[in-house]
């Protein structure tokens, strides 16, 4: 009975993969030519016409530039909060409210926050004396204003995962170390940040999943403008099937993002034996 549910769960992971492909390789553009062979024609059309290399930039920038900010605030916050005692559950919770909240809700009020005639923060920088400017207007500015928003959304989940592994740090490392000499920063780079290092990397693989899929912000928020500067690829996806209704090109898009997944997924798996391994 148990081979039931695996094979139904196998089939509802492998059909749509299957599928994907079958219709990345033929027309399907709602055309009278939908369903004929094309072999690799929308994966060449999209090296050549629809900026795959550029909007593969846009994403590993975006991706990156979050991954970075969030792991080093999310542990800031960790080592912070760990070293307080009756506050810290309460300033906790208030700060897993960003990610807990829908990125719909989150677009929306950072949307009103960046808004460049009656927007917080220009409000902030015009009382201060400082230029104001149209953050999500300004294709040089845009996805930076993105990834800050992100950063603001996903830093609770390193704060969570690293706290964690800051729990099962023994108390006597600590102790020995103090006794050793060791200031706090030192212990921090000495102690705490290789013995968190399982944790990190674990934290970083799946964030890096997340991420890279991540659609919400560029939808609400710029609708992957302004000219292109926003486009990652999972909103390329959406744009190319549902938009300009190319079916083919967003099943070769999907396919691409199915690779890399992939291999983010088997370097989580790897690093999990390996550390898992070296745990026992």
């Amino acid at each position: 009975m148990a081979a039931v549910p695996a094979a139904i769960a196998l089939a509802m992971v492998v059909y749509p993969l299957a599928f994907n492909i079958w219709q990345s390789l033929h027309v399907e553009r709602l055309s009278k030519n939908d369903g004929q062979f094309a072999g690799l024609q929308s994966y060449s059309q999209l090296l050549q016409f629809g900026g795959l290399l550029d909007t593969f930039r846009t994403t590993l920038l975006w991706t990156v530039g979050c991954l970075v900010l969030q792991s080093l605030i999310g542990f800031i916050a960790a080592v912070v909060l760990d070293g307080m005692s009756r506050a810290a559950s309460i300033i906790r919770a208030l700060l897993l409210v960003p990610w807990v909240m829908p990125g719909v809700a989150v677009s929306a009020v950072w949307s009103t926050i960046y808004d460049p005639i009656s927007g917080l923060l220009n409000s902030v920088l015009g009382s201060l004396h400082l230029p104001t400017h149209d953050w999500l207007g300004d294709p040089k500015t845009a996805l930076a204003s993105l990834v800050l928003v992100n950063v603001w959304k996903g830093f609770p989940f390193w704060m969570l995962m690293l706290a964690a592994g800051l729990k099962s740090i023994p108390q006597e490392v600590h102790e020995a170390a103090a006794l050793d000499g060791a200031g706090y920063l030192k212990r921090v780079r000495f102690v705490i940040v290789p013995m968190l290092r399982p944790v990190w990397v674990l934290t970083t693989l799946l964030a890096f999943i997340w991420t890279f899929n991540y659609f919400d912000l560029a939808y609400v928020m710029t609708n992957g403008g302004p000219n292109g500067a926003t486009t990652i690829l999972a909103f390329d996806i959406y744009q190319s099937s549902f938009v300009f209704n190319r079916f083919d090109q967003g099943s070769a898009l999907s396919v691409l993002t199915f690779l890399t997944m992939s291999i983010a997924i088997a370097v989580y798996f790897r690093a999990s034996r390996r550390l898992g391994g070296g745990a026992s």
